[in-house]
């Protein structure tokens, strides 16, 4: 049984690769709308050719509930059923550089011509125009560009690469969000809207609290354990080793510790003393912590109300009574890899949501279902589409070199 929900009756065409498009794909077929991945004969690059035609663990933890179907969209014949693939679809999301959906004639003016109720939505590196526009987006060079690697270090070391592709997920947020807010305007003036997300905006609007510090005349340096805006908050190391992390709680922190003193010493008396000397506060508690083990101190900061945890490796946060008790962690029977878990969509709408989620659909799986089932080709002309696909292979995997 399909998933059902209250997006039940949207068709939306999934042309996006990687993380940021297919994890807002994803987030619609949770919700119930029927989403058609369109992949070119060689697949997407998630589809790792180690892992075989089912993809690995990125293609399967976004891609669920869609299906499966090839097209080579820059041929004739693939280029003709994409188009009538939009022209009985509500959303047609793409994730390619700017220019690539014109050469498909699935650009906004193109689908308009075809539809004009679609919702047209693009995630792309740096934007639509401007200098950066063909720029190849990769995942930390974004995060350089931002400013977040700056800050996402200790003072005077190494930055670091964000260990999950923090710019294409949040973009794929924000243009989850976008898409929704056209299909709502559409509802009232019959009329689809162009909807685009950077990569670039999305994780300078991730950063606001910082380059609104910046902006109003503070310099943000890098943050280290803790953020500038919240002294105090972070990760701190036991007598026994381990780690924990800490919410904000000065001066109840320094109580808890042992610390009174802290609380009046000049260089902490003040919130901007605070801030201007987190790492000294910061190191002068990790002394204080290094009287108990991790266990003790969040045992007393849970009495004190302080918000407090131990750090969880992936293991432990699957089996956290809290993800289990919303449900966090779904399983799906996978042809190729037999049941597999996966981590569920967290917009939760009560009671209208119901069925089992299907697995990501192996390259292709349901072209024939699709084509012949929406748009009533015949197997002659799916005969066709595939000659024609098999024959431009080389062809096709150059142009998708060229617009990822």
């Amino acid at each position: 049984m399909a998933i059902k929900g209250p997006l039940s009756g949207t068709r939306v065409i999934d042309l996006s690769q990687g993380y940021g498009g297919p994890f807002a794909s994803q987030i619609m077929a949770d919700l119930g709308a029927e989403v058609i991945k369109v992949e070119p004969p060689i697949g997407e690059v998630a589809r790792v050719d180690t892992w075989g035609k089912s993809g690995g663990p990125d293609f399967v933890a976004l891609n669920r509930n869609k299906k499966g179907v090839v097209l080579d969209p820059w041929s004739e014949s693939g280029r003709k059923a994409l188009h009538d693939l939009a022209q009985i679809s509500d959303v047609c999301l793409d994730s390619f550089r700017p220019g690539v959906m014109a050469e498909m004639g699935c650009d906004f003016a193109g689908l308009q011509r075809i539809n004009p109720r679609i919702v047209a939505a693009s995630l792309t590196g740096y934007g639509s125009s401007g200098p950066y526009r063909d720029r190849p987006p990769y995942e930390h060079i974004i995060e350089a560009m931002s400013g977040m690697a700056s800050i996402a270090c200790f003072p005077g070391e190494k930055p670091v690469v964000q260990p999950t592709a923090l710019a294409e997920f949040t973009a794929g947020m924000y243009l989850y969000c976008g898409i929704m807010s056209a299909l709502f305007e559409r509802e009232r003036t019959g009329s689809g809207r162009r909807v685009e997300v950077s990569q670039f905006d999305a994780l300078l609007a991730v950063q606001s609290g910082f380059l609104q510090l910046f902006l109003f005349g503070g310099d943000p340096s890098p943050q280290g354990r803790g953020g500038t805006l919240v002294p105090v908050l972070g990760n701190y190391r036991a007598r026994d080793g381990s780690y924990f992390a800490i919410g904000p709680s000065w001066p109840r922190i320094a109580r808890v510790v042992g610390m009174e003193w802290l609380i009046d010493d000049p260089r902490f008396a003040s919130e901007t003393g605070r801030m201007l000397s987190k790492f000294q506060l910061s190191d002068l508690l990790e002394e204080g912590f290094q009287k108990a083990d991790a266990a003790e101190w969040l045992e007393l900061l849970r009495v004190e109300d302080i918000a407090a945890s131990h750090i969880n490796e992936l293991d432990e946060v699957l089996e956290d009574p809290q993800v289990k008790e919303n449900r966090a962690v779904i399983s799906m029977g996978h042809p190729e890899y037999g049941k597999v878990r996966a981590i569920d969509c967290p917009i939760k709408v009560r009671g209208a949501t119901s069925g089992q989620h299907s697995p990501p659909p192996t390259l292709g799986q349901h072209t024939e279902e699709v084509l012949k089932g929406l748009l009533g080709y015949s197997d002659e002309r799916l005969g066709q589409l595939a000659r024609e696909q098999e024959k431009n292979r080389e062809e096709i995997a150059r142009r998708m070199g060229q617009s990822i």
